[in-house]
């Protein structure tokens, strides 16, 4: 957004200076100055209550066009214009034959990207054979963001399938072997060998497809701030980069296959930046490497995390999912991923799975945010709090790298020590009621039933022999525990 004066906009009101903003704002705090509202966030950025034009002196990136070098505002000219989002949904049914029902329905309905997650259960050719059938997978793109897994579907894939369709493969089958050390706590010795093969099979068999992931899910749900999540997904990338130019593999071609997967939290103007931070800054590693104007131009998913979802209340996770979906359409992503509302209670419905694809058939057909080149563009607040965000980044960014990387920095457990201090104060001050969760420590529902509580799988050391890496696994944060048990014990 730009000043009016001049353009004829609103012409028939006066211009109103910053200052009578500000005198006008104070006179009805009763005696309170406007740094009053300022607050704090958990990325140590103060968040002013008033935003400007003058904001935006001295942040060049904004000035530029989408389409255009550093991609601050989209890899592509006309934004969702061109191509809007994926819906990329994932299906939670275990059962090859079940999920590929609720496929068909989902691809049906609206749905436009197919989702391996931890559903379905894939242990031979003829499960994914069942999972996919019918599916055209030349006109879907397929996403399956992972270690081993993702190397173990992809050879299942060339069994399943036609060259033919291997060849028209779109999406993503992407390794990602430090987001497993995270994790899992342990790798086998030869992970950046494995990642050199897969790029070289995937790019001989598949051109289209993405085969290196970058996700921070793990850092996301175990606490990490916006900041820090950026700064490990940038060291992840480079730490990738790295190893496969050392392993003579072309750097636009590592580059070019490598798509960044990140949650999406509680915070919407944060994660608004968040997502379009890490366009400019990724485009700016990819040059420095010597990638090529493709190479620069980031894949970027999102899904909704999972740290701030309730058992209490769940239907207030909608609100939750409905927020963070929008943040992340606002920002210009390539897919959205958003898990039902009853996902933390154990599986979803139907009912819960079709309200989270029409969630974002919302906001694509109703709010029309499909129309829009590059939504968040001048917006004074935003384009501020992005260069805010992107320079915090920098600086964690830079101390993980002068450190050795980040595979150094989980070893010597740099990056988990700093994790759970976030995670510590994240439950602090939704125990006091600094933060606060609808249904779970504020407006709460007097009906509410204890809910089921489900002990997390433990993520123990699984990596064997001499040389594996071996770090101390992170945690994952769910925020509403401590409720959810005081609940069951009144209960109880």
């Amino acid at each position: 957004m730009t000043a009016a004066t001049g353009t004829g906009l609103f012409s028939e009101f006066e211009d109103v200076s910053r200052e009578e903003w500000i005198a006008t704002i104070e006179k009805s705090l009763r005696g309170r100055s406007l740094d009053s509202l300022t607050k704090r966030s958990y990325e140590g950025i103060d968040l002013s209550p008033v935003a400007t034009a003058e904001d935006l002196d001295g942040i060049s990136a904004c000035a530029g066009l989408p389409g255009q070098y550093p991609y601050l505002r989209g890899t592509r000219a006309a934004g969702y214009r061109e191509r809007p989002w994926l819906i990329a949904q994932e299906l939670d049914l275990p059962d090859p034959q079940a999920f590929n029902l609720a496929l068909h329905d989902a691809l049906a309905e609206g749905q436009t990207a197919v989702v391996l997650g931890p559903s379905p259960r894939i242990e031979t050719i003829a499960d994914l054979r069942i999972a996919l059938s019918g599916i055209d997978l030349g006109q879907v793109p397929l996403f399956l963001a992972d270690d081993a897994r993702a190397l173990n579907t992809y050879q299942m894939l060339c069994a399943a399938v036609s060259e033919g369709t291997l060849a028209r493969l779109s999406g993503c089958i992407g390794y990602d072997p430090l987001r497993g050390l995270a994790l899992t706590g342990a790798a086998p010795s030869d992970i950046f060998e494995r990642m050199v093969r897969h790029v070289k099979e995937v790019n001989e068999w598949s051109p289209q497809l993405g085969c290196i992931a970058v996700r921070s899910d793990v850092y996301h749900d175990a606490g990490a701030n916006a900041a820090q999540e950026l700064a490990i997904a940038l060291s992840t990338g480079v730490t990738y980069l790295r190893e496969m130019t050392s392993r003579r593999l072309d750097v636009s071609r590592a580059a070019g296959k490598m798509h960044f997967f990140l949650s999406i939290g509680e915070n919407f103007f944060m994660e608004i930046a968040k997502l379009r931070a890490i366009k400019m800054m990724w485009s700016q590693v990819a040059r420095a490497f010597g990638g090529g104007d493709e190479a620069q131009k980031i894949h970027l998913h999102v899904r909704c995390g999972s740290r701030n979802k309730s058992r209490l209340d769940p239907h207030t996770n909608i609100l939750r999912a409905t927020s963070e979906a929008m943040a992340a359409a606002i920002a210009g992503v390539d897919s959205i991923t958003v898990p039902p509302f009853d996902a933390p209670l154990g599986d979803s419905n139907a009912f819960s799975r079709r309200i989270a694809r029409n969630l974002q058939l919302i906001l694509q057909d109703e709010l029309r945010l499909t129309a829009l080149i590059d939504p968040a563009g001048g917006a004074w607040h935003i384009e501020k709090l992005t260069d805010q965000l992107a320079q915090a980044t920098w600086k964690i960014f830079q101390n993980i790298e002068a450190g050795g990387g980040l595979l150094a920095a989980l070893q010597e457990e740099a990056i988990q020590a700093s994790i759970e201090a976030l995670a510590r104060q994240r439950r602090r001050d939704l125990s006091q009621g600094e933060t606060v969760m609808v249904g779970v420590n504020r407006y709460l529902n007097p009906e509410e039933t204890a809910p089921v509580l489900q002990q997390p799988p433990e993520t123990a050391n699984t990596a064997a022999g001499r040389n594996a890496f071996v770090v101390k696994p992170l945690k994952p944060l769910h925020l509403t525990e401590p409720f959810e048990r005081r609940l069951s014990g009144r209960g109880a």
